[in-house]
């Protein structure tokens, strides 16, 4: 199967109306980048809300908070690092017409997965513990990316620049989905938050995504058109991904056997927060502040 991504609309959205001027390049240079040293222990909280429409009527939505822990393993002389991603806790408020119901576990905690980046969030390396035993995280298998692939690292403000990938997005399910996308960045402004200074950029983004799951006796395939929006906040001295907001619609087709298609769509908000790094460097250790005090 070939994928191919459909860029018409990143392209409505970054286009200058008739009339309109270009936005002039800032003159303040901001950096992006990520930088984790051995030993590294990163918790991000996430708050997500999630509504799906499926083709028959059917409609469900959930409210969801996560823990994600990223630990850097390893790294490499040219700036690799290896590291390893585990849902740590997760809990759901599941709602169904009038229908209510909570969870606080799911299959998806404690399972472990790898891969390598490097400073621009580039892939390699892509594993997870057991990749015979399926199973999907909680955000579905094209939630957003935890670390997107930013491809650049410095630029004036309102610098803009296209990134074209292939991903495998090991983090989100087993069997693991593969989404080409494509990304049109632009460099915001210096911002204050959790009482730190940072830098934001924003992107928009398009996409095809495609996840087949088979067994002995059946197979199932996926197919997914994805747009979405995210702003980046990066910590300027740490050099590491402090808050992300991020917007997706998910509209997928899948394939049964017997000739079963059925469609629908998902769309999935998330705000991810960095609330603690652990370092063996004890100037790198930091932990937000409380949530009840902001």
């Amino acid at each position: 199967m070939i994928l191919t991504c459909v860029p018409t609309l990143m392209t409505a959205q970054f286009q200058v109306r008739p009339g309109g001027k270009l936005r002039p390049l800032g003159q303040d240079t901001l950096c992006f980048g990520y930088d984790l040293r051995r030993g590294d222990t990163l918790q991000y909280y996430v708050q997500a809300q999630d509504s799906v429409i499926i083709e028959n009527g059917q409609k469900f939505a959930k409210v969801r908070t996560e823990m994600i822990r990223v630990v850097c393993d390893s790294t490499t002389s040219n700036g690799r690092m290896f590291l390893t991603y585990t849902l740590t806790s997760a809990s759901e408020l599941n709602i169904l017409g009038k229908d209510t119901t909570v969870r606080t576990t799911h299959p998806w905690i404690g399972r472990r997965q790898f891969m390598s980046i490097d400073r621009l969030g580039h892939r390699a390396d892509e594993g997870a513990d057991n990749d015979t035993l399926a199973g999907a995280s909680p955000g579905g298998t094209f939630q957003p990316m935890l670390l997107p692939i930013i491809d650049t690292a410095c630029g004036p403000q309102n610098k803009t620049w296209l990134t074209i990938d292939t991903v495998i997005l090991v983090e989100n399910a087993i069997p693991y989905p593969v989404l080409v996308q494509q990304n049109f960045w632009r460099v915001l402004d210096k911002v204050d938050t959790l009482g730190r200074r940072a830098a934001q950029l924003q992107y928009t983004q398009t996409g095809t995504g495609f996840v087949s799951l088979r067994s002995r006796d059946l197979t199932i395939e996926t197919t997914s058109i994805i747009a979405g929006y995210g702003r980046l906040t990066f910590d300027k001295s740490l050099n590491l991904l402090l808050h992300q907001f991020a917007t997706t619609e998910n509209k997928f087709t899948m394939n049964v056997p017997g000739g079963i298609t059925a469609k629908g769509v998902r769309m999935t908000t998330e705000n991810i927060i960095l609330a603690e790094l652990n370092s063996p460097t004890k100037g790198r250790r930091w932990k937000a502040p409380s949530r009840k005090n902001r």
